[in-house]
């Protein structure tokens, strides 16, 4: 079984004769790695110089409470995306999660609506990764026909109209201040954190790296490929539904067709941030950086008054450009092995 973490490694001199010339392919794995930390770093700087106030806390926790729905989604999306898979469905399942809350509202404390909420989206999830792993249907094509499925199920069951949050505190996780920052935002930052530590610290996370790595040898090695695979996502979807929750308490109310871009946004963070789209290599952290990328780009458009169509537009260019450097990374390391 191989599979490939993403973390550093140096060659040992005693073992091989070409040693400079490793080293030297090691430190340029190394600079391709950091790249999109370098870019976040002169987006930081360009939006100082558009905007003084940038670095402002209150600008800072701003963004970052704009993104934490998405930043939820793409923290899940880093699973499945490592484990060699893809999701088209989060987007369907964030409005479930939604309307879902905001409906419950009406029955029942906030406690036990969010529970029922992430039980619907451990169904969803279910659902995805019974269509992928037992009955063998392309990720692409099945999660694209779910996100068609739950979408239509939505629009019916809200005949395509807002549902009403309840008052009385359901509203907790964006109103609600710690330390100067929403709730959202630390629920955001201990997910990160979380998922940092499974993939890296724990057997699961080695398990998921394998699988994406070499879905064969990690097979044939013994693991649970299967239960593997569907676990990323479940997981993704029950984070989608907390993220529609999170919206929800934004805007005050379920929206069954909100946040169409949602997919392509979070699936965008997983790849800006260097997480390779291929599976096997990617870390939580890369996903991270990605959240800050793309929440520094759209504050800069902000700042400068572009059009949503130009924003779209630039958005594609980055992800093309990171997709790009994966996979000349890729190449260039396939011909430094060989």
């Amino acid at each position: 079984m191989s599979a490939t973490i993403d973390r550093d490694t140096t060659p040992d001199s005693t073992v091989t004769p070409n040693v400079t010339a490793n080293r030297r392919l090691n430190l340029r794995e190394r600079a391709a790695s950091l790249g999109m930390v370098w870019v976040l770093i002169i987006l930081v700087i360009t939006a100082t110089i558009l905007n003084p106030r940038f670095l402002n806390m209150g600008n800072l926790v701003n963004i970052l409470t704009q993104n934490a729905p998405v930043g939820i989604i793409a923290v899940g999306m880093t699973f499945i995306i490592i484990a060699g898979g893809f999701d088209l469905s989060v987007a369907a399942v964030l409005a479930i999660g939604g309307v879902s809350y905001a409906t419950l509202s009406h029955m029942m404390p906030a406690g036990p609506a969010i529970l029922i909420t992430l039980v619907i989206g451990f169904l969803l999830g279910l659902i995805n990764a019974l269509l992928i792993t037992k009955a063998k249907v392309n990720a692409f094509i099945a999660t694209l026909a779910t996100a068609s499925l739950f979408s239509g199920l939505t629009l019916l069951y809200t005949n395509s109209k807002p549902v009403s949050m309840a008052t009385g505190g359901y509203d907790f996780l964006s109103a609600e201040d710690f330390l100067g920052a929403p709730l959202s935002v630390w629920l955001l930052a201990v997910l990160v954190a979380a998922g940092w530590f499974a993939l890296s610290k724990t057997v699961y996370g080695r398990g998921i790296y394998a699988i994406g790595g070499n879905n064969e040898a990690a097979r044939l090695a013994g693991l649970p490929v299967i239960s593997l695979r569907a676990s990323t996502y479940v997981l993704t979807a029950m984070l989608a539904s907390l993220a529609g929750i999170v919206l929800g308490s934004v805007i005050g109310v379920g929206q069954p067709g909100v946040a169409v871009g949602v997919t392509l946004n979070s699936i965008a963070i997983v790849i800006i941030g260097g997480t390779s789209l291929l599976g096997g290599e990617g870390a939580m952290w890369r996903t991270l950086v990605g959240i800050l990328i793309f929440g520094t780009i759209n504050n800069v458009f902000d700042i400068l008054a572009f059009p949503q169509a130009t924003q779209e537009v630039a958005l594609g260019v980055i992800v093309l450009a990171a997709v790009s450097l994966d996979a000349y990374t890729r190449s260039r390391k396939r011909s430094g092995e060989a």
